[in-house]
């Protein structure tokens, strides 16, 4: 990474890590955004390889978190419309394991 991008040990993620495609701001999506977190999804038009970054900002600053999916952006709509798992969920499921 050149040094303009990278400043005291932060690095931006500015090229696809699978193929070094330089990606443009319309390959950047945000997906959503909470209390303090965003999620970012980045999708190579070069490779087709997708990134999901999650940005996060606390009492010690800003952390971030990217990993190489097989995710979709249509995916992340998907998820947004089902429910969290709730406790009762583990446990019904728990439950339903243990009788097998």
């Amino acid at each position: 990474m050149s040094k303009s991008n990278q400043t005291a040990g932060m690095q931006i993620m500015t090229k696809c890590p699978l193929c070094d495609y330089k990606y443009e701001k319309k390959d950047i999506k945000v997906m959503n955004s909470k209390e303090g977190v965003v999620t970012l999804y980045l999708n190579c038009k070069n490779c087709q390889g997708s990134i999901m970054m999650l940005i996060m900002t606390g009492a010690f600053g800003i952390t971030s978190i990217s990993m190489t999916s097989d995710i979709m952006e249509d995916d992340f709509k998907s998820i947004e419309e089902h429910s969290c798992v709730e406790y009762d969920d583990v446990l019904e499921m728990h439950k339903f394991l243990k009788n097998k």
